[in-house]
């Protein structure tokens, strides 16, 4: 399929959360927000969206290592990124590999901030 660009998918992503699924002709609506693509081209990109939501749920992805702090996603978290990335690269020894039952189960009903829902967007978008 085509190239997605930064704008593209931010478009997207906006769409997807102004029109709710019951929404009457949804993809046609999401499809008009998003500059240069088809209902065909959304209604794909949204299908790789939720299999790689849907792998993130299975396990398959490994957890990033949040910073438990009382700041929240300001300070270190911040300047790596997601799962301690920096300049591309993971900094943990423990990459591709699943996180412990405890973990996720620690992690379990803990709401996203927004900038790291961008930042999970984003990874999305990058596979």
């Amino acid at each position: 399929s085509s190239e997605w660009s930064r704008e593209q998918d931010i478009a997207f992503e906006n769409a997807l959360a102004t029109y709710p699924e019951d929404a009457s002709d949804r993809w046609e609506k999401i499809a008009a927000d998003v500059p240069g693509k088809t209902v065909e081209e959304i209604k794909e990109h949204y299908e790789l969206l939720v299999d790689d939501v849907s792998q993130i749920e299975a396990g398959c992805v490994p957890l990033p290592s949040y910073n438990s702090s009382s700041e929240g996603s300001t300070g270190q978290a911040s300047d790596e990124g997601v799962g301690g990335k920096k300049n591309g690269h993971n900094n943990e020894s423990n990459h591709g590999t699943k996180a412990s039952r405890s973990d996720q189960e620690r992690r379990k009903g803990i709401a996203w901030t927004e900038e790291e829902h961008r930042q999970v967007l984003s990874l999305l978008i990058c596979f």
